[in-house]
């Protein structure tokens, strides 16, 4: 069944059920990558994309000392389609959107403080809930990169390589296996290239982790294509699914009518039938006077 054919029965279905199945499709039909940056709130998550897409001036993606994301925001540079999510502390409804969003992304980009030490308690739960209801949480891994940022807040590249150390710990305890982790500094990278100082962009470490990105959609491009095809069958079936289960119940309430008019018309003649035998009572009494 096409967009088109679908779209012929969008009373039973909702924009939001025919938008999604539009956008699966057109991505099918392009090259770019998705890529979502998720982690808790005020965690560097918008300072990152933005020098991602060298805007540093920081407007693309707010960055603010209180909670400015709270839907998800796309941006487009090159090929690839940059997200912003909700901080993952912000509330339940956030983290399943975050959870959502990530499953539908080609590349995901973890952030955590570095100056916050291992992943906290919060993070932790992410991370569980992403292995229990995953169905191949090895997948989230394969697509996802581990940014530990603000590495310019720390004293020493020791504390750094500590924190990256349980942070891998954290990470094979709860999956089994191990992740990518790159420590960086977004501001330091700004900075370097507004002021054209090349060690402040070499030590910021952001070129890594455009080289890693690179690295990761060109390895995934074939698997990524094959995943969206996945997914646009999946949304299809789910809203042939959703047409049938519409279908059988206007059936079962159209033969609901049906026996209930039924029993109303069997009524109807019982009373005519009464009422007919009445008059005919009546009519040979009246003969018999």
């Amino acid at each position: 069944m096409s967009v088109n054919q679908i779209a012929k029965f969008s009373k039973y279905f909702t924009k939001e059920d025919i938008g999604s199945l539009e956008a699966i499709k057109k991505s099918l039909n392009e090259n770019n990558i998705t890529v979502t940056c998720i982690g808790l709130y005020n965690h560097g998550k918008s300072t990152l994309l933005n020098v991602l897409i060298k805007d540093f001036e920081f407007k693309t993606f707010k960055t603010a000392d209180a909670r400015e994301t709270s839907v998800n925001k796309i941006f487009t540079y090159g090929n690839i389609n940059y997200i912003d999510t909700p901080g993952l502390n912000a509330n339940e409804q956030d983290d399943k959107q975050v959870l959502e969003v990530i499953k539908n992304s080609d590349i995901t980009l973890f952030v955590h403080n570095v100056t916050t030490g291992e992943f906290s308690k919060v993070e932790i739960e992410f991370l569980e809930s992403i292995k229990k209801y995953w169905e191949n949480p090895q997948i989230f891994l394969d697509r996802t990169i581990f940014v530990l940022s603000r590495i310019d807040g720390v004293n020493s590249s020791e504390d750094v390589k500590n924190t990256q150390d349980k942070m891998h710990q954290q990470i094979e305890s709860i999956f089994g296996s191990t992740a990518r982790i790159i420590a960086l500094s977004a501001e330091d990278y700004r900075d370097g290239m507004v002021e054209k100082e090349n060690e402040l962009i070499a030590q910021s470490n952001v070129k890594a982790l455009e080289k890693d990105i690179e690295m990761l959609s060109k390895k995934s491009r074939q698997e990524i294509q094959k995943t969206k095809q996945e997914r646009l069958s999946k949304k299809y079936s789910e809203l042939i699914e959703k047409l049938e289960n519409r279908m059988k119940s206007n059936q079962a309430t159209l033969t609901k009518l049906t026996k209930e008019q039924n029993n109303q018309d069997e009524e109807f003649h019982n009373d005519i039938n009464k009422v007919e035998a009445t008059l005919k009572s009546k009519y040979e009494q009246l003969n018999n006077i």
